[in-house]
């Protein structure tokens, strides 16, 4: 049981989401490398990766007591001790850290932690307990896996990799703010500062209308440029509509559940687009 506690602190599906982005970076930077290169790269993300989860855990231990989404977490729950944690999740990011620099480059270490060191002290110490608009600055955070995936490849710089560092930056803030929507009252009590508290839903809603806009866009950007063909555009393109026919469902209703199902869906459609982007370069 406490093998798969401590594994839970390293949100599993989090870092598969950005194995994926990482393995993208790869592709767009010029095909899948060595299967041996590869496999270094995804087990140095994977260890960055869930390390700052687990350290995220254990500085949001009392504030995820509150919320009822986050409150059977192990540290909340009292399955594992705060400590335990602490040293499983640095160690974690150290061993990534070090892993990436023998066996891949020292630019990909470089990016590891820096990639922990934003998520774990700039996003979840210095912004999110006091911003309502820490999701926007936060969604940096996504960007360091694909950039470290580039950095694997040690190929030269592309508009297709800066294509996919833009789309999930500007993906991240509509991906939490339709949470805080749905679970508005969980974070409030647990006094984490939010859009729809601050500024109302209203606002909000329109906020998400315009980052939704904008990823849809940037989305398109490497067709018209070129850089991806006609299989993608058909998913991308798919997995558009089916997120701006939901985001209507969300400005037309004030239901949480509108707004949860959108959060849900704001993650299928990056994972559609990501698996457009590999099919479209590989097949």
């Amino acid at each position: 049981m406490k093998a798969a506690d401590y594994l839970a602190t390293t949100k599993p599906r989090v870092v598969l989401l950005f194995l994926a982005t990482s393995g993208v970076g790869m592709v767009l930077a010029g095909g899948w490398p060595p299967l041996p290169l590869t496999t270094a790269t995804l087990l140095g993300v994977a260890l960055t990766v869930g390390g700052a989860a687990a350290l995220n855990e254990y500085l949001e231990r009392d504030i995820d007591r509150l919320m009822p989404r986050t409150a059977a977490r192990p540290l909340p729950a009292g399955r594992l001790a705060p400590g335990a944690v602490r040293s499983f999740g640095l160690g974690l990011c150290a061993l990534g850290v070090v892993e990436l620099g023998f066996l891949v480059n020292p630019l990909s270490a470089l990016l590891g932690a820096a990639g922990a060191f934003y998520y774990v002290v700039v996003y979840t110490l210095l912004l999110k307990p006091h911003s309502p608009q820490s999701a926007i600055p936060g969604g940096l955070a996504g960007v360091f896996p694909p950039l470290i995936g580039w950095a694997a490849t040690s190929r030269p710089w592309t508009m297709a990799t800066a294509y996919l560092c833009a789309l999930i930056f500007l993906w991240s803030p509509p991906h939490f703010w339709s949470l805080t929507l749905a679970r508005a009252h969980e974070f409030s009590r647990a006094g984490i500062p939010t859009m729809p508290a601050t500024r109302g839903e209203g606002p909000t809603r329109l906020e998400i209308l315009t980052y939704v806009l904008a990823v849809v866009g940037v989305s398109l950007l490497p067709v018209v440029a070129g850089l991806l063909g006609s299989l993608y555009l058909a998913l991308a393109t798919a997995a558009a509509v089916a997120l701006v026919v939901q985001l209507v469902r969300v400005l037309q209703s004030a239901d949480p559940r509108q707004a949860f199902i959108l959060h849900k869906l704001t993650g299928f459609y990056l994972a559609i687009v990501l698996a457009g982007m590999v099919a479209d370069r590989l097949l």
